[in-house]
Parts: structure tokens; sequence; C-alpha cells
């Protein structure tokens, strides 16, 4: 269930940067692809200046420049589309693995005939 709520929840997100997107294009006359660097620093650019300062003084300046920042610089929409489709068959396939429920309350279904005299 928690796949499956991550999953709308990230095609949502998707579509918001879409829609984000298209209306950027059609107020400025081009057609700009919104990164997740750019989301990021949109949404709270002093975490992503936070973000840039632990990692350069925990790990390396070197892993923010040859990994980090071409990661942030990958458009959105497909990055959000793609790991909502992900989680949504990973909670498709994770509930396939549970037994059925039967409903509480209705009727039963019809029980099979043993092979006989008829």
């Amino acid at each position: 269930m928690a796949f499956r709520a991550l999953g709308w929840l990230l095609l949502a997100i998707a579509v918001a940067v879409t829609v984000h997107d298209l209306l950027s294009w059609w107020s400025e006359g081009r057609f700009p692809l919104s990164g997740l660097g750019s989301l990021w620093s949109n949404l709270d650019p002093g975490s992503l200046g936070d973000a840039r300062a632990t990692v350069g003084l925990q790990l390396s300046g070197t892993l923010w420049n040859w990994t980090v920042r071409p990661l942030l610089s990958v458009p959105a929409a497909p990055v959000f589309l793609v790991l909502g489709v992900v989680f949504l068959w990973l909670g498709d396939r994770r509930e396939g693995q549970r037994a059925p429920r039967r409903p509480v309350v209705g009727s039963r279904p019809p029980r099979r005939r043993r092979g006989g005299l008829s």
C-alpha cells in the first residue's frame, strides 16, 4: 500500500512539473525542462546549499562535481514519471503475494461439483 501511494504521489509530481514547464513555455515562448536541481532550488534554496556544503565537507568536493551535480541537471518530469511507475509496479507485485481476501458480507462463490454419477 505504501509503495502504491508513493507511486501515485510521484506521478502527480511528474504531472505538476510538466504543467509548470508547459505554462512557462506558453508565457515565455521557450520550453525549459525543469531539472531536479532547479526544482530543488525553487522549493528550498537553503537546503540545496546545505547539502552541497555537507557533501563537500564530509565526503569530497569531487563527489559533488562528478556525481551529484550531473544528477541534479537531469529533467525532473521523466525521473518522477519513471519512479512513479516503478513504485506502482512494486506495490502491485507485493499485493499479489498476499492471500486473497474473502468478502465479509455477500454471497459465497458456487461450489465445485466433483465428478460422479449425474
